[in-house]
């Protein structure tokens, strides 16, 4: 096993924010490039899905606030900023990916900080978003608590996360590419290989489906629905309060 692996394999085994922060600090000169190269233009798809059901959520709601969890460089709250009045929050643990975003996009704000310690008031915001960031958590069941405690009564949480198809076939390709390509294309990329084996790895790893669902249930969500994307491969989770 290579040094790279174990640091990968370590890493998933510890989910410690440090371990975590510093990982993203490092890919995120990249970040993006890779996200969409990797993804083959997609990602935006994925958003997009997102955006348009909180959209229809929203519908008839003036200025709901909007928390996106784990924004990375902001891609995810832009997508939200798009629905009518919206005021959008962007909030995440990597100082390096937050500088990204606010250059960016300058008109949204966005916060440092962890999300099982949300700075936030109860029942807060109309809508929790969060783009691929979750499975990195250091306690997931504190942090999905954390979702729910600030949405307001009758507010969704919407969280994206890469998927791991259950057809057999489909598996089997994805997992090659998942394991195997991806992490070489990144290499060329980017200094940080680790966090590209880091990558397939903790998604095999994340509760899926309705192995999830019943993560945001038991954390006071009254419904959990799921909604594959694009042959499985992206995944998006609804959680209504």
């Amino acid at each position: 096993m290579s040094s790279s692996k174990e640091t990968a394999k370590s890493l998933i085994q510890s989910k410690s924010r440090s371990s975590i922060r510093s990982m993203f600090d490092e890919v995120a000169p990249t970040y993006d490039f890779l996200n969409h190269l990797l993804s083959l233009g997609i990602d935006n798809y994925w958003r997009g899905v997102a955006s348009g059901k909180a959209r229809k959520q929203l519908a008839g709601v003036s200025e709901p606030k909007i928390l996106d969890v784990a924004t990375g460089t902001g891609d995810l709250a832009a997508s939200m900023s798009k629905i009518p009045g919206a005021k959008i929050t962007g909030f995440d643990l990597s100082p390096e990916m937050l500088a990204i975003a606010r250059k960016k996009y300058p008109s949204i704000e966005f916060i440092e900080g962890y999300a099982e310690k949300l700075p936030f008031a109860d029942r807060s915001f109309s809508v929790v978003s969060a783009g691929f960031g979750v499975r990195n958590f250091e306690n997931l069941a504190q942090g999905m608590k954390e979702f729910h405690r600030v949405l307001k009564p009758g507010g969704c949480a919407y969280i994206i996360e890469p998927m791991i198809p259950r057809n057999p076939v489909m598996k089997k390709l994805y997992l090659i590419y998942f394991k195997n390509v991806l992490p070489k294309i990144a290499s060329m990329f980017s200094k940080s290989t680790f966090a590209y084996d880091y990558l397939p790895n903790s998604v095999e790893q994340f509760p899926q489906t309705e192995a999830f669902t019943a993560i945001l249930k038991k954390a006071g969500f009254k419904k959990a629905e799921f909604f594959p994307m694009t042959f499985e491969t992206s995944i998006l989770y609804v959680a209504t309060k």
